[in-house]
């Protein structure tokens, strides 16, 4: 068979059959289920399966949702290649993915959904997420440092997803947690909830934007994930007890600082 990568949505139905290839299965968005040999689970974001040629498995989706999958040969010509493929399927499994592997499963499924006809590129991104994810099951990445939720991850993904909605129970497939487990480790940690740490985010990153770049505050709305330009007013004036435009035209007032002056 000829490789193939994909980004798809399952339908509600359920569906039941087994291929001649092996297949791996990444949560993008939303919820879908899955039964392999036996065992069912919901695969989300942070969560994936791996499906052994010729494993019967049943699956669908449960509203909204988008998973990538990956077609693999179960015999290829390039012996190190194949030699990750055995090695990966050699039974039914699920599996999560690290914050690590989220951050690059994001941008890969980007790259393959953008760019359907690139057959090198396709090959390539598959290759990765291979590689990718053999290390992270030989060796199990640290998703705590210290015992501690890594804030640097979760900083990472929160940045690239800006733009958009992130449900606390995104965030907490990140770390492979529940929804409730992550929200009291969260508060426990940073004193704040998990919307909340967003929303600051959200807000610094806003303020930033205002001194830099010269895009209109209704652009920047929607590039920080608020629904409209008045929710961003709001929000900003909540936490800086100004509005964007009062902030924006009281940096440009200000004199530049002369450097020649300072020692």
């Amino acid at each position: 068979m000829t490789r193939s990568t994909k980004v798809l949505s399952l339908p509600p139905a359920a569906d039941q059959h087994d291929h001649q290839h092996h297949q791996l299965v990444f949560g993008l968005e939303g919820d879908t289920a899955f039964e392999l040999v036996g065992h069912s689970r919901e695969v989300r974001i942070g969560h994936g399966c791996l499906v052994p040629c010729a494993t019967d498995h049943i699956f669908s989706g449960l509203g909204d949702n988008r998973i990538l999958v990956l077609d693999l040969p179960t015999e290829s010509d390039d012996r190190l290649q194949q030699e990750r493929i055995d090695r990966l399927f050699q039974q039914a499994s699920y599996f999560h993915c690290p914050p690590e592997l989220q951050l690059l499963l994001r941008s890969l499924s980007r790259e393959i959904e953008y760019n359907p006809q690139d057959a090198l590129l396709q090959e390539a991104c598959s290759n990765t997420l291979i590689c990718a994810l053999q290390r992270q099951l030989d060796q199990s990445l640290p998703l705590r440092i210290q015992g501690k939720l890594n804030l640097d991850l979760l900083n990472d993904y929160i940045d690239t997803h800006m733009d958009r909605r992130l449900p606390v129970e995104e965030l907490a497939g990140l770390f492979c947690l529940s929804s409730s487990q992550f929200f009291a480790r969260f508060r426990d940690q940073t004193g704040l909830t998990p919307s909340q740490y967003v929303s600051e985010r959200r807000l610094q990153a806003v303020r930033q934007a205002l001194l830099h770049a010269p895009d209109s505050i209704a652009q920047l709305a929607g590039r920080y994930g608020f629904c409209n330009q008045s929710a961003l007013t709001r929000a900003f004036r909540l936490r800086f007890d100004m509005s964007p435009a009062q902030f924006r035209r009281q940096r440009s007032d200000q004199p530049p600082e002369d450097h020649a002056k300072q020692p």
